[in-house]
């Protein structure tokens, strides 16, 4: 299954962010065989984060719960509200097109 999260940041967190980056981007490549894409939600400027969005990919919403409590920003308490939901990716370029049930995907 395929499990969202769109974490929104506590305020102005950009000097915290970039002080814990190199202890999450190895929390990322760590875990990269259960992150189907993630990265910064980004604010009115390119270099001002206002939060992060990740879908995992995992049993359950109870495994992708507990992977994204692993994640440095969250034990440093980044992120003031997190929505959690299970995803499913039917259409787009990443998904080769139609992907929900009956879809013709020629």
């Amino acid at each position: 299954m395929l499990v969202s999260f769109r974490c929104l940041d506590n305020g102005d967190n950009q000097n915290k962010r970039l002080e814990l980056l190199n202890q999450h981007l190895q929390w990322v490549t760590h875990n990269m065989n259960n992150i189907k894409v993630a990265g910064p939600l980004v604010g009115n400027s390119e270099n001002t984060h206002i939060g992060s969005l990740y879908i995992f990919e995992a049993d359950s919403i109870e495994q992708a719960t507990k992977l994204l409590h692993s994640d440095p920003y969250y034990a440093a308490a980044i992120w003031h509200s997190i929505d959690i939901t299970e995803f499913k990716d039917y259409a787009g370029t990443w998904v080769g097109g139609q992907n929900w049930p009956g879809a013709n995907n020629n």
